[in-house]
């Protein structure tokens, strides 16, 4: 278990290891930390309970605790503490409470509302806007073929919103469809990521579901085309108001969801102009406000109710425990040089990994498990991929994670750039080190693979997106120019191991 004397005179929420503030390394690793420890503990301390909109403040006041070294920027800062205020601002007067059916629609209208500023600020993109809805106009058949190829699993296993182009994501095809555009590189980057990271309109997790929706009425393929191009075009001529009809058609009713978007939008509004005037690539403007606000998510009813669970939480727990040792032996020993490659997501996937194998299973046996459960269910109904879908994500980061710790030459042994990982938060939590006492006692070998794979719809708990989110904002605001994503670099898919010809149709390394 933890040292008992690790976290002395820490506040809840405010729990970073013991660093030292004097270089850059140091003080983003203990920023991450911060966030990573105020939501685990608001988490902890309130599973199994029902949630309150209120229970996202201490996660709001260690955001707003942030301030830029020398060499970040400010304005990136401003941009990332003045949204999660004004989600939380603009939430709390609408309802004191969300329930979990409109959970997921929570990341989605702020960068609805920062591509509304933006054409606003910027007509040239604007008109880039009216040039990409033309290009979808005109690519009718590609998008019929990546509907169907999606929705019927011709691809295997996909996760729509990938940070990256891979097969069966939104961006793989909208680069197809940027190629039939002419418009500046930075205006190409904006609209990619804004299907990817940045997620413009809840659309960008339902490629696809209105064509479905109208062929199942009507079995007309041409009619369920025209409808969705006609909801592609709209959520980029138009962003707000087509959030407020997609709300309208999927039952939204936690709270008034126009007067959020554009309450929040009101907010915003200087910040984002502020970025756009300062240089701020619009890439990384529309990321900014998504991770500030929208990893709030992270405290919620589902969050709640999956940890109530004492494995679940164990888990949880054992991950962020690993990697507050790992960072602060790391730091102890000055090998942090590079902000770029401070161990963050290495460390929690090489955690789960190791939770993994404690009850025999690798990512290939989960792989393989997901791949034919996928296949069943679109033979039941594909409409099951209507909307995101992160299964594959699982996978992909518990295959990571194995790799991080198999022995040379096949892995790197449990050390990642030069540090070593500390797994010893595992092997001595008291949960974790008991699944008899969950399980029939004599045969306790599933119980803790259980718990993991209850993640496996949301593995962002596990990576997870508050520190994700707070260190790819660290990293943005050293470069604020040049855009964070997508990336342009091949995953190594796990479901590629089996499925090899897919790669044929990725993108993922084809520039813009």
């Amino acid at each position: 278990m933890r040292d008992a004397n690790f976290f002395d005179g820490w506040s809840p929420g405010d729990r970073a290891i013991r660093m030292g503030s004097s270089n850059l390394c140091d003080k983003i690793a203990r920023e991450c930390l911060g966030i990573q420890r105020a939501w685990v503990e608001v988490a902890g301390q309130n599973r199994g309970k029902k949630f309150k909109l209120t229970d996202w403040q201490p996660l709001l006041e260690r955001k707003k605790s942030l301030a830029p070294h020398e060499g970040q920027s400010k304005v990136i800062f401003d941009l990332y503490k003045g949204s999660a205020d004004a989600a939380y601002q603009v939430l709390t007067r609408l309802t004191s409470y969300i329930r979990p059916e409109d959970e997921p629609w929570l990341e989605h209208y702020q960068t609805t509302a920062v591509f509304s500023i933006l054409y606003e600020h910027d007509s040239n993109f604007k008109d880039a806007a009216r040039r990409l809805a033309e290009a979808i106009d005109r690519s009718g058949d590609l998008i019929q073929q990546e509907v169907f190829a999606r929705l019927y699993g011709r691809y295997g296993p996909t996760w729509i919103v990938d940070y990256v182009a891979t097969p069966g994501s939104f961006s793989n095809l909208l680069k197809m469809i940027l190629h039939q555009s002419d418009m500046k590189p930075e205006y190409r980057w904006a609209f990619v990521n804004a299907v990817s990271a940045a997620r413009n309109t809840s659309y960008s997790v339902m490629l696809g579901s209105r064509f479905l929706n109208v062929l199942d009425e009507t079995g007309d393929i041409s009619a369920a085309m025209e409808v969705e191009k006609e909801r592609l075009r709209e959520m980029w001529l138009d962003p707000i108001e087509t959030q407020i009809q997609i709300m309208e058609e999927v039952g939204h009713r936690s709270f008034d969801y126009e007067r959020c978007l554009l309450g929040f939008r009101e907010r915003i509004h200087d910040l984002v102009v502020d970025a756009a005037r300062a240089g701020v690539h619009y890439a990384n403007i529309s990321l900014i406000p998504l991770w500030s606000a929208g990893d709030f998510h992270h405290i919620s009813q589902t969050t709640y109710n999956l940890l109530k669970g004492d494995i679940e939480m164990a888990v949880l727990e054992a991950i962020t425990e690993s990697l507050e040792k790992t960072l602060e032996r790391a730091t102890q020993g000055g090998k942090l040089g590079d902000a770029q490659k401070i161990p963050i997501w290495e460390v929690t996937a090489a955690a789960a990994a190791r939770i993994m194998q404690l009850d025999g299973f690798t990512s290939s046996m989960v792989r393989d498990l997901l791949m034919r459960r996928l296949q069943n269910l679109i033979l039941e109904d594909p409409r099951i991929l209507q909307y995101e879908c992160m299964n594959d994500e699982f996978v992909n980061f518990l295959r990571m994670g194995e790799h991080f710790l198999a022995e040379p030459p096949l892995g790197l042994g449990g050390r990642v750039g030069g540090v070593e990982i500390d797994l010893s938060p595992i092997e001595e939590n008291e949960v974790l080190s008991n699944p008899h006492r969950y399980s029939w006692p004599g045969c306790p070998i599933t119980a803790r693979f259980a718990a993991l794979l209850k993640f496996a719809d949301e593995p962002f708990h596990l990576m997870s997106d508050p520190l994700i989110c707070l260190y790819s904002t660290e990293l943005i605001a050293l470069k604020p120019q040049e855009p964070y994503f997508p990336r342009i670099a091949c995953k190594q898919c796990a479901i590629a191991d089996i499925l090899p010809n897919r790669c044929k149709h990725c993108l993922a390394r084809n520039h813009l």
